[in-house]
């Protein structure tokens, strides 16, 4: 059995664990009930009190929340404590630029630094291990979560920001770095400002990773691992919920286990709402059961996965495992009435080996028509004849996977700006209207 931070919680058996949950759904929506007013009002309008609550099959009697609905009460509406209870706040904004905000109160900031150090530790940290925290600290949510769930587990943190990756490369050769977290583009392109510093990024001491704060593919994960000759571990999460440790994937590899002592998790149909069947896409939706600052009754992630059908693990964790997020659904692209993924490109360009770790989807409109072009860094530059090769060999596997044929445009290593934390995979010039 694989090493677990809290093996009483992670290991409780079914039936008990969904008595916790009921125990705290419960709880949450008396809790918001009383000290929420937009909740108050939305449970009203539904005419639903919280004693309506018996089952866990009743969370569907509640009601949905959105980012807009976060948006809408900024900064502090949907608060159920007083401001002067919570002692740290966190904030993501969108595409509107309205930040979404949430606060935490101690017991929260508590549960974070728990749920994360059962994340590190299924990925392979001990109190031995020295994590570096290549991840901007600030309003964004992952650099403190890691922070936090390291320290709780023991481990010797260098809180090393993001950026300066020649010194982030320093740093690692100087302490032995045994652990590493961030974004998984982030990490191939560490991976070659080291090659060319001349380190083998594999004669470095690192040898696990949990990566998460944007989607990344088996092929991504293994180009990684290839590289740095590290075990690499994904994670899921988002600011609404605590930032990073909602779930992580197991040395089994076959889908992330969800905390289910502190997230009731459903998974339904994005345009019916109706829950999904086991084994089929939906999208997330999540229920806080413990957070005392912002709690969130059935929050909309928007994300896409399946829940798995099987109820035990190899590891001897118990909580529900999920797959890989395919994609967010106000993500999807529809492009001559085809529905795309970004990640159906990225699992197609990572299988080839003088592909890069950056890459854009370019759209645009040409006679009315919507034109796709597939920009692809190399790994190292390339002759003329080479680019014009490797175009062809790719174009012709993204058209097998998506039906039309994409323009493809193979461009020389670093070629595609940086955008900050996250890889900006999608960049949409079509004309609206």
């Amino acid at each position: 059995m694989e090493t677990l931070f809290n093996p009483s919680q992670e290991t409780l058996p079914r039936k008990k664990l969904q008595d916790l949950q009921l125990k705290r759904l419960k709880e949450t929506v008396q809790r918001v009930y009383d000290h929420v007013p937009y909740y108050k009002q939305q449970l009203k309008a539904l005419k639903i009190q919280p004693s309506d609550i018996k089952t866990l099959e009743d969370v569907r009697k509640l009601p949905l929340t959105t980012k807009d609905d976060l948006r809408k009460n900024a900064p502090f509406g949907l608060l159920a404590t007083p401001l002067d209870h919570c002692i740290e706040l966190h904030a993501s904004s969108g595409t509107t630029g309205v930040p979404v905000t949430v606060c935490y109160t101690p017991h929260d900031l508590d549960v974070w630094s728990e749920v994360m150090a059962r994340c590190l530790t299924m990925s392979g940290l001990t109190k031995h291990d020295i994590l570096q925290n290549p991840i901007p600290y600030g309003t964004f949510t992952g650099a403190f979560g890691f922070h936090y769930g390291a320290q709780k587990v023991g481990a010797l943190v260098i809180p090393s920001g993001m950026g300066q990756s020649e010194r982030q490369i320093k740093l690692m050769e100087y302490y032995g770095t045994t652990f590493l977290s961030g974004v998984a583009s982030y990490m191939i392109r560490l991976g070659q400002v080291a090659t060319e510093m001349g380190l083998d990024p594999k004669k470095l001491k690192v040898r696990n990773g949990l990566f998460g704060a944007e989607m990344f593919t088996p092929g991504l994960k293994k180009r990684i691992m290839d590289t740095w000759d590290m075990d690499v571990h994904d994670i899921y999460g988002l600011t609404e919920m605590c930032g990073p440790g909602v779930s992580t994937d197991c040395n089994a590899h076959d889908g992330l286990h969800l905390w289910e002592d502190h997230f009731l998790l459903e998974c339904l149909d994005p345009i019916t709402l109706e829950p999904v069947g086991p084994e089929e896409e939906g999208e997330l939706v999540i229920t806080t059961l413990t957070k005392e600052g912002m709690p969130l009754l059935r929050y909309r992630t928007r994300d896409i996965a399946m829940l798995y059908d099987a109820a035990t693990c190899d590891c001897g964790r118990t909580h529900v495992r999920h797959s890989i997020i395919k994609g967010r659904s106000d993500d999807m692209l529809i492009i001559r009435g085809t529905n795309i993924y970004p990640g159906q490109i990225e699992s197609v360009l990572m299988k080839h080996p003088a592909v890069g770790g950056n890459w854009q989807m370019v759209l645009s409109t040409e006679d009315d028509i919507d034109q796709l072009t597939v920009v692809v860094e190399t790994r190292e530059l390339l002759s003329q004849m080479d680019c014009e090769k490797l175009a062809s060999v790719l174009q012709k596997a993204i058209q097998a996977v998506i039906v039309f044929t994409p323009r493809l445009e193979v461009v020389a290593p670093y070629a595609i700006p940086e955008t900050g934390l996250k890889a900006k995979r999608v960049v949409d010039n079509r004309r609206k209207g």
